[in-house]
């Protein structure tokens, strides 16, 4: 939303000040997929390890590849790291016999999607992805535990959706998810789309809410040849680190001692060869984190410098 105030200047006989004010708003929403989260209290130690402790953490002179960077920087993170960064995932009412997305909706999930399978297809992505899966796992097939976690984010969101659909806006507590199953709807002919449908009670009243994910077809880089070349993933983990780093401010990694090392990270942090629309989420991601950021310290009024 834009907001502009105009005052033309003074006659010259009369002291009439004509005031207007044009409101406009943005053609797309500022962020697509992910958004800086300040819902729980841990991201004031997020804000702490991204402005105070990577810098540090950068001065040791024993960091002399890449890997071990990034090792490093994985080790040290927060154990709610994972609060700071979410993902946007759109919750509607389920309807009886609905069973297809809308023109809007489709929309609105095939740029979430778009955005997903672009930061898949960064150099930084496949890297944190090999540091994650050193043996030669495969990330984009589903072991257990990623269902599981899968389970829960979605329980977790149905009860959140619930809640705000019922009107309330402030806390999901009374609010208990039965159950979810996953599924995939048409998408008015553009094919199937996946969706969590979830069941949510409330004081002995059910409510049918729908979870539109985005998803993404792995590519076959990222997988071993002999398996299938078109796997369907979730956002995860790995996209978050990934999504995490870009994000930083670039003089974040100035003090990295090895000028090699130093030339080589920046070089996968850089936001000048992304996409369009992954380096605007990245860049408005990057002025919420900055923001956030400053209410920790004297900054919280300046603009982040450009990039």
């Amino acid at each position: 939303m834009k907001l502009q105030c105009c005052m033309p200047p003074y006659d010259g006989v009369v002291f009439v000040f004509d005031r207007f004010m044009l409101v406009s708003r943005r053609s797309s929403a500022p962020s697509l997929l992910y958004t800086v989260s300040c819902g729980h209290g841990s991201w004031k130690s997020m804000a702490k390890y991204c402005v105070e402790d990577v810098p540090n953490l950068l001065k040791d002179e024993s960091l002399d590849n890449v890997t071990t960077l990034l090792s490093r920087l994985v080790e040290s993170l927060p154990a709610n790291a994972g609060d700071l960064i979410k993902c946007v995932i759109e919750v509607r009412r389920k309807e009886e016999g609905e069973s297809s997305l809308s023109k809007e909706e489709k929309e609105r999930l095939f740029l979430k999607e778009k955005v997903l399978q672009q930061i898949r297809d960064t150099d930084l992505f496949r890297v944190v992805h090999e540091l994650q899966y050193p043996k030669g796992l495969c990330g984009s097939c589903s072991s257990s535990s990623d269902e599981d976690s899968l389970a829960e984010i979605a329980a977790t969101v149905c009860c959140q959706g619930a809640a705000f659909l019922s009107g309330n806006l402030v806390s999901r507590d009374g609010f208990c998810c039965r159950e979810t199953c996953i599924k995939c709807i048409e998408a008015n002919g553009d094919g199937l789309k996946t969706v969590i449908s979830g069941t949510v009670v409330s004081k002995g009243n059910e409510q049918a809410v729908d979870l539109l994910l985005p998803t993404s077809s792995s590519k076959t880089s990222l997988c071993n040849s002999n398996l299938r070349s078109k796997i369907v993933k979730y956002p995860s983990s790995t996209d978050v680190l990934t999504v995490l780093l870009l994000v930083l401010q670039p003089n974040t990694w100035l003090g990295i001692k090895d000028e090699n090392v130093k030339a080589e990270f920046q070089s996968l942090v850089s936001t000048d060869n992304l996409p369009d629309l992954l380096k605007q989420e990245i860049l408005h991601l990057r002025r919420q984190l900055h923001y956030l950021a400053g209410c920790k310290g004297q900054e919280a009024c300046q603009e982040p410098p450009s990039p």
